[in-house]
């Protein structure tokens, strides 16, 4: 189970939204770039559902994001890890994008965060 299990998503998602404040994009980027091959499928699952959700939110479909980052919408929901490393950097490239991106993962997807780095975990847990 999550260390974040006992916690209200709310109270995860706003240390997730304060720690992200903080970070630089690329830096965001470069720790989940380089945790992907480790994590769990339903986590890079949910991770991209959070950017889809993102894109969503500043009116851009999931189509048009796979578009974007030269990936096939298929290869993103089957968790390629070629089209999931070329959504992340196009997501890094719009502002903002990853850190709301990691906030809809917290609120949708507590029970996973464990699966994120490692340094963003812990990261999150010192706010809490």
């Amino acid at each position: 189970m999550s260390q974040f299990g006992n916690l209200p998503v709310e109270a995860v998602a706003d240390a997730v939204e304060k720690h992200v404040a903080k970070m630089d994009e690329a830096e965001l980027a470069a720790l989940l770039l380089g945790a992907l091959a480790t994590m769990p499928r339903d986590a890079v699952g949910a991770l991209v559902s959070a950017v889809f959700d993102a894109f969503r939110e500043r009116g851009e479909s999931s189509e048009d994001a796979a578009e974007g980052a030269n990936a096939s919408l298929a290869s993103l929901e089957a968790g390629d890890p070629h089209a999931v490393d070329a959504l992340i950097g196009y997501a890094r490239d719009n502002t903002g994008l990853l850190k709301e991106a990691m906030t809809i993962y917290a609120q949708d997807h507590t029970a996973l965060m464990h699966a994120l780095p490692k340094p963003f975990v812990d990261g999150i847990a010192q706010r809490l």
